[in-house]
């Protein structure tokens, strides 16, 4: 953002920090389907799952660059259609994971070594890292509220000795990384509490609650409009 001194100081580029932080931050879809996808088929499935998300960030942040994303905005009945479609993916895994919650407290074999094993068979464990990927990925892209925030934010920001697209890449990466770092370390709490995440009970009550924050953000999404 130009200002009659010139470029953006380093206080508004901190502010650029400060509100890509709180965006990150505040649970969303994205932590939410990593809790689920951890809590049904483990951390494996929950790396995949991150990695499913941080690339999707990186096509938007792609298109936003490009200025695709400006197209999006202008479009009310492709904003629309984007937005109907991922509150119904959203609705759709959270009904996968009250499914869950169901499954894991009628079936008290849910977590016999037996079950386990089956679950972490090579074949099995493979296609469970594969589907964690693909929806972590279409959860992100079917977001259009991630898209309009590049949209909103980055032409605020003109970087010092810089054009525009220049400026919106290196924001861009910028935003990437801390994005990254969040989800890693939201991994690594995940790996100290392995224990805990085995058991049962608590993965029931996981499935529970992402699969009720999962509908409940997928008909907000619905519904704001």
């Amino acid at each position: 953002m130009y200002t009659p001194n010139g470029p953006i100081s380093v206080a508004e580029l901190l502010g650029f920090i400060a509100a890509s932080l709180v965006i990150i931050v505040v649970p969303g879809p994205d932590l939410t389907l990593l809790l689920a996808n951890t809590a049904r088929s483990g951390r494996r499935a929950g790396r995949a799952t991150a990695a499913g998300i941080m690339l999707g960030h990186a096509v938007l942040a792609s298109a936003a660059v490009a200025g695709l994303t400006a197209l999006l905005a202008a479009s009310q009945v492709g904003y629309t259609i984007l937005r109907v479609a991922g509150a119904l993916y959203l609705v759709y895994l959270g009904a996968q994971s009250l499914a869950d919650f169901v499954r894991l407290r009628r079936s008290a074999a849910a977590d016999t070594p037996a079950s386990r094993a089956a679950e972490t068979a090579p074949a099995a464990a493979g296609r469970i890292v594969r589907i964690a990927f693909r929806k972590g990925l279409i959860s992100n892209l079917l977001n259009p509220k991630v898209a309009v925030f590049y949209l909103a934010l980055f032409p605020q920001f003109i970087l010092p000795g810089l054009g525009t697209t220049a400026s919106h890449s290196v924001l861009a990466g910028v935003f990437w990384l801390m994005c990254l770092m969040w989800f890693a370390l939201v991994l690594l709490l995940l790996a100290r509490v392995e224990v805990l995440l085995r058991r049962r009970s608590v993965r029931r009550g996981l499935a529970g609650a992402s699969g009720v924050g999962l509908v409940g953000l997928g008909a907000a999404m619905a519904l704001r409009g």
